[in-house]
């Protein structure tokens, strides 16, 4: 590579920025960026694990299509992360709170992002690197689109974001046995939208696997009171029930529980806000 020492720069300000998670879209004083890296890294040779390598041809195609779609600030963003990606830094999926969103924006896309890590932090970049890649970087481009309103810009992400979580986690299934997970926004225990494409699959299984039991548990993170995390652990389990009964799964099949914040997913302290612990678990069960 011509310019290693101006990459390993760019490589050292992802780290920096929360691991290119954080970086800022309208940032503008990386020179070296656009003068050598980016050129750089499109026409090195393929390097690194799976997943990053991934990660860079997905962040390339993205940051080539938004200086069309969307204007330079993403171009220079998804660039950053493709620089990132080429030297190995964990690159992580953007935060939710960088774009400027609805609060409905923000639920959904929370929901999304705390699947998106469960499947990256359950072996999804290990066993399917390839889809935990496009999952990863279809995430980002969801959320650019939701921020500049573009119908047919959400659409697309959103879908190619749902087929490559489906595969990551179709290829994790062997693992958590046939565990599926669906995310909630703080203090809510309303459906999202790709829940109801996770619930879809589950109702779709259930049918056709002969399963005669479906246990759901549900769970909350430690922000707020013991008290109140049981029950609101327990209004999200009946919300996944009363969905998958109108899907066709029959009541008596469901078993539903509640734990409130006594089993987390990611260990916290009291009172902090966790998207992956706002969650409900369903396991096929004999």
């Amino acid at each position: 590579m011509r310019n290693g020492a101006r990459l390993l720069a760019a490589g050292a300000l992802c780290s920096a920025l929360v691991a290119c998670g954080g970086i800022d879209p309208n940032i503008h004083d990386d020179a070296d960026l656009y003068a050598y890296d980016i050129d750089d890294v499109r026409s090195m040779a393929p390097q690194g694990a799976p997943f990053t390598q991934g990660l860079r041809s997905g962040y390339l195609s993205l940051a080539d299509s938004e200086t069309v779609a969307m204007g330079l600030a993403n171009s220079r963003h998804f660039q950053r992360k493709a620089v990132g990606s080429a030297k190995g830094q964990a690159v992580q999926p953007d935060f939710v709170s960088l774009r400027t969103l609805s609060t409905g924006q923000i639920d959904e896309l929370t929901a999304a992002r705390a699947r998106l890590m469960a499947g990256l932090d359950g072996g999804g970049r290990q066993k399917a690197p390839a889809a935990a890649a496009r999952a990863q970087t279809s995430f980002d481009c969801w959320l650019a689109f939701e921020e500049s309103n573009d119908a047919a810009g959400i659409s697309a992400c959103k879908k190619a974001f749902e087929d490559a979580m489906a595969e990551v986690e179709r290829a994790l299934a062997t693992d958590i046995g046939n565990v599926y997970l669906v995310f909630f926004a703080w203090d809510r225990a309303d459906v999202t939208p790709v829940a109801a494409t996770i619930l879809d699959q589950v109702a779709q299984d259930y049918k056709d696997g002969e399963i005669p039991r479906v246990v759901l548990a549900g769970h909350t993170d430690t922000s707020g009171t013991a008290d109140y995390n049981l029950r609101l652990s327990e209004r999200r389990a009946r919300a996944i029930a009363a969905e998958l009964v109108a899907r066709g799964v029959p009541e008596t099949a469901l078993e539903v529980t509640w734990f409130g914040e006594t089993e987390l997913r990611v260990p916290t302290a009291d009172g902090v806000r966790e998207p992956q612990n706002r969650r409900v678990e369903i396991l096929f069960a004999d």
